[in-house]
């Protein structure tokens, strides 16, 4: 009798250590794919960050651009307006001279930020595994972004011209 309950707490020990090991390798199987699945979840949120913090800061740029080319433009027609006006004056010239040196300075310090942020859409591409649709997409708002300096260099070409215009009126 001894010896049958010695066997049958044997088979009962030998059972529940077969039955631990498979919960042991189930909970390691499930652990694993939940990690797994977490590492998914946050290389798609990465590329997500990615992609909207470079189109962020195209945006951001394009929007600074348009401002200071708005800004360039009404001070033109200011200038203009002036000079229909007639009569010349030193101090509105100085005042004039002044705000145009101001937006030229802001226009190199414009242009150096959109160098620096279309380096750093470039790297985020090399390194990040963007679409090719995203690819286009912000390799366009970087090409757009050249177009807009060339628009702001244009409005403070004639911006100087309309300066000159007016102080020939002396």
């Amino acid at each position: 009798m001894k010896k049958l309950i010695l066997l049958f707490i044997l088979t009962l020990f030998g059972m529940s250590c077969v039955v631990a090991q498979d919960n042991n390798l189930s909970q390691t199987s499930d652990l694993k794919a939940y990690v797994d699945s977490l590492s998914t979840k946050l290389n798609t949120l990465q590329h997500d960050y990615d992609y909207l913090y470079c189109s962020h800061e195209i945006n951001q740029l394009e929007s600074e651009l348009k401002d200071l080319v708005h800004n360039v433009d009404i001070r033109s027609n200011a200038i203009l307006i002036s000079c229909y006006h007639g009569g010349y004056d030193s101090g509105l010239y100085s005042a004039y001279r002044s705000s145009y040196n101001a937006q030229v300075g802001l226009y190199d310090s414009v242009k150096e930020r959109v160098e620096v942020g279309q380096r750093a859409v470039g790297l985020k591409i090399l390194s990040s595994n963007f679409t090719q649709n995203e690819i286009d997409v912000l390799m366009k708002g970087c090409k757009f972004l050249d177009s807009c300096l060339s628009t702001l260099q244009s409005s403070l070409d004639y911006c100087e011209f309309v300066l000159g215009m007016y102080r020939d009126l002396k």
